[in-house]
């Protein structure tokens, strides 16, 4: 009869526990109001001294004038410097890894360690070679610009358009040839 007493008291402190929670809950209701918008300004804080991984998706997009020719100085000069600072950027993250992988000469006597490290020294790589074709493109488009051919598809002849060279500076088809080339390379590929 103890136990069922000790039981029962224990469950009418559970209860009133329970029905006096909904006042603390509102003072931490209270308090989370508060608190979310600080969080919210810290993780905005944070986002914005994060480095980007890439900045080329971070440039302004070219705004033309009305009645503005297709290919003006202004829309080549624009070009000209978006694709400069992603050839420097590239540039500088391929001597980075360099620097980095040198500087990491570390042998590891676990083999899964270094197979580990191994695959993440591929991977790097891999992405590395990567950025080296993307850099040789970015010079072959800067040669295009030079000659004049900007803008224009290799296939047709027809303006690429500048939504797709915002899109993807280094294009040299239009979209319309390009969606017919991977329709051709799928087909070759089975």
């Amino acid at each position: 009869m103890a136990k069922k007493e000790s039981l029962l008291s224990k469950v009418k402190a559970a209860v009133k526990k329970v029905t006096a929670k909904p006042q603390s809950k509102k003072a931490t209701t209270k308090s989370k109001v508060t608190a979310k918008p600080q969080s919210k300004k810290a993780t905005t804080k944070s986002k914005v001294t994060a480095k980007p991984i890439s900045t080329l998706k971070q440039f302004k997009a070219y705004k033309s004038k009305t009645n503005e020719k297709y290919m003006s100085k202004s829309q080549i000069a624009h070009f000209i410097k978006i694709l400069n600072d992603w050839k420097v950027e590239l540039s500088s993250e391929l001597s980075r890894t360099v620097n980095n992988m040198q500087a990491d000469v570390t042998t590891y006597a676990d083999p899964n360690d270094r197979a580990s490290q191994e695959s993440e020294m591929a991977l790097e790589l891999r992405n590395r070679d990567r950025e080296r074709k993307l850099i040789k493109k970015i010079n072959d488009t800067l040669k295009n610009i030079d000659e004049d051919e900007y803008g224009y598809c290799m296939g047709c002849g027809e303006e690429i358009g500048l939504k797709r060279l915002q899109a993807r500076p280094t294009a040299t088809l239009c979209i319309d040839c390009k969606t017919l080339q991977e329709i051709k390379e799928k087909q070759m590929a089975k």
